[in-house]
């Protein structure tokens, strides 16, 4: 279990009370959500679950396996959004054959999705402390949520397909955001988590929207979780677009320096709304010269990304 002792700033730390469900606003776009992210690059598999409630009290989610390991198509599900009760807390979250239960403790929870496709059942145990965005002197980009969580953490269980069973011990992600979401605000942006065993986590998210760029993240190593201050990064991509390769040089604010590489082995186009396109791209990473995965996502706006693909032998 972590310990809040590990922050470079108190205020870093967060109430335990935002791993459980959150009474949303009056706004239009409230609305919550919960992805957990697992990557196995020696299996060439990638996978996400990923579910959300408004404030209407509708809830769906969203599941995909993906990469070579899978074969050439995901396999893939989305349960619509439904009422579900209001007293329904995340400690026993249930949409059909997916469940979700967390300790409300930020430290363990038990992922479980069953469909005549697959089966996916794995335990996830934060191994740092949680990181919120509304850390950030800036606060939490508004059009993105009221606050967003990030966490890494050991992820082990098993993926079955057909007969063939796939057990892992590995690492993963979540994050937890509640508020509003303007998918329309977002122009592009690149969101990045990865894991070296349960001794180092980095995460940034680097968007722009509204004419400006901001930068939200932490370096979690030596025992000490940091807020990013500066990040340096670079990227090449296929004819689609799809990153391929990736290297970043990040800046804490405990005046360190954390080096990035990124090999991206598996991709996946989530679109949870038509004007935004989100690649989630799974990775083998190297972080200040150790290997362990990570995950890129980068937002497009739609129409831009149709553009420049069907325009790319001109640049």
């Amino acid at each position: 279990m972590y310990s809040n002792s590990q922050l470079a700033r108190p205020d870093l730390a967060v109430d335990k009370v935002h791993d459980g469900r959150h009474k949303l606003g009056p706004a239009p776009l409230d609305r919550e959500s919960i992805p957990f992210l697992v990557c196995l690059p020696k299996e060439g598999i990638a996978l996400f679950t990923y579910t959300w409630v408004n404030k209407e009290g509708e809830a769906g989610a969203a599941i995909a396996l993906f990469g070579p390991g899978v074969g050439s198509e995901p396999i893939q599900a989305k349960l619509a959004d439904r009422p579900v009760p209001f007293e329904m807390d995340f400690s026993n979250w249930q949409i059909e054959g997916f469940s979700m239960k967390q300790d409300l403790q930020f430290g363990k929870a038990e992922i479980y999705w069953q469909s005549p496709q697959a089966t996916i059942d794995f335990t996830f145990e934060g191994f740092h402390p949680p990181y919120a965005y509304g850390s950030n002197a800036k606060g939490c980009p508004p059009y993105c949520a009221s606050n967003r969580i990030e966490q890494s953490g050991r992820a082990h269980g098993s993926i079955t397909i057909g007969d063939r069973v796939i057990k892992f011990d590995a690492t993963g992600h979540r994050d937890h955001s509640w508020g509003t979401r303007d998918w329309k605000a977002f122009q592009n942006y690149r969101w990045f988590e990865g894991q070296i065993g349960d001794k180092v986590s980095v995460h940034f998210w680097e968007l722009h929207a509204l004419g400006k760029t901001e930068l939200l993240g932490y370096v979690y190593k030596d025992g000490l979780m940091a807020e990013v201050t500066d990040l340096k990064i670079n990227w090449e991509g296929d004819d689609n677009f799809k990153h391929q390769h990736a290297d970043a040089v990040i800046t804490d604010e405990a005046g360190r320096t954390t080096v990035l590489k990124a090999e991206f082995f598996a991709h996946y186009p989530l679109i949870p709304d038509p004007c935004i396109t989100l690649m989630e791209a799974a990775a083998k990473i190297w972080i200040d010269g150790e290997e362990g995965a990570g995950w890129m996502e980068m937002g497009w706006e739609t129409e831009y990304l149709k553009h420049i693909i069907e325009n790319s032998s001109n640049y």
